[in-house]
């Protein structure tokens, strides 16, 4: 009988007990997970706005002109429309990706150390066994 409520015993220890799961820690997972898509959203606008302001200033500075007796400019070759499209779209893509990808990374590391903070853990490692209380501030 004794070695049943040891067995039992030590069963428990091992065992994770999902009714005392701290809510506060599964809300700062939720909301690393939140700021860490972000962030990934963040890097991609700030990626392609780059890619499409780049690209609109090479597409304008191909663009030639013919000016006629008069002084009136018609395009020759390229068009200078979708240069300046590109030009605008990789200038919004720039301010809206920026914001996004430093306050999402700035976010996502301030909840995982949040998350981090406080834990209890069982060595089972030979040279040094019971139990660790960790608590970081």
């Amino acid at each position: 009988m004794k070695t049943i409520v040891l067995l039992v015993f030590l069963c428990s220890l091992t065992a994770h007990c999902y009714a005392q799961i701290d809510q506060q820690k599964l809300l700062y997972v939720k909301k690393s997970e939140k700021y860490r898509k972000m962030k990934n959203r963040g890097t991609g606008l700030s990626a392609v706005g780059t890619v499409l302001f780049i690209g609109g200033i090479v597409t304008l500075s191909k663009v030639t002109y013919v000016y006629n007796s008069v002084g009136t400019a018609t395009v020759a070759s390229g068009n200078p429309g979708q240069g300046a499209l590109m030009i605008l779209g990789g200038m919004a893509g720039l301010g809206v990706g920026i914001p996004f990808w430093m306050v999402g990374a700035h976010n996502q590391r301030k909840y995982e150390k949040k998350y981090q903070n406080f834990s209890v853990h069982f060595n089972a490692a030979p040279q040094n066994k019971g139990f660790t209380l960790t608590y970081r501030f």
